[in-house]
């Protein structure tokens, strides 16, 4: 099996809202409500997408298997996470390296291969691009070893997402070299041969890759996360 990452053009998005609604309203059951749901479109929208680095996978068929996107706190308004990951206490500074990461969405077939690990990397590189040094996810519970292996760190503990509910708070500090080391976290060798900052080049040719190798590695499993 194999995926090309790349990111996102609008011309897309109706195909990434479609997929968005495939696998949250069919597939889990949520945002059945939601007026951001479009039930006769079969498409779920999102007010971040428009401000967000939306990264999507695609199959050999050209169908999208895997969304990932990083928005940049510094830029934009972040809604509801403003202050469900504590955002809007951060200092201007602070603010401004800081970044949110959300829809990690992998189709069934694709949840326990190394794609989600690569949709990971994919962002975790542009974010460091960008220079960010924190990034804020949450996530249901069956996920938070996967994010512990990035190099994920629990944050404001559990909190109550108003679309999920009971989920846990983690951040992850992109330059902590120590700790990914020590984890043997993929993110590691994304770190060291990081520049201050990317050359733009480096970013398009992440884009522009061809296809990854998304064969089972078991070590970096992963499932359809929150």
């Amino acid at each position: 099996m194999r995926a090309a990452i790349s990111l996102a053009g609008i011309g897309e998005l109706t195909d990434v809202h479609r997929f968005w609604y495939r696998i949250y309203v069919e597939g889990m059951s949520r945002h059945l409500g939601d007026p951001l749901t479009d039930h006769q479109a079969e498409a779920l929208t999102d007010p971040l997408v428009n401000a967000g680095n939306l990264f999507v996978a695609r199959d050999h068929n050209g169908d999208i298997v895997a969304t990932l996107m990083t928005t940049l706190a510094g830029d934009h308004d972040l809604g509801k996470y403003e202050g469900l990951y504590g955002i809007d206490q951060l200092s201007p500074t602070a603010r401004a390296r800081s970044s949110i990461t959300t829809k990690l969405m992998v189709a069934e077939p694709w949840r326990c291969t190394r794609l989600p690990m690569l949709m990971a990397r994919a962002t975790y590189e542009h974010a460091l691009s960008q220079g960010i040094e924190r990034d804020y996810i949450d996530c249901n519970d069956h996920l938070v070893s996967f994010f512990k292996r990035l190099g994920y760190r629990p944050h404001l503990g559990r909190i109550v997402h108003r679309d999920y509910g009971a989920v846990n708070s983690m951040v992850l500090q992109l330059t902590d070299e120590a700790h990914l080391r020590k984890l043997r976290s993929p993110f590691l060798k994304s770190l060291q041969q990081h520049g201050t900052p990317y050359p733009d080049a480096a970013i398009d040719n992440l884009c522009e890759r061809p296809a990854v190798n998304t064969q089972t590695n078991n070590e970096e499993q992963s499932h359809v996360a929150a």
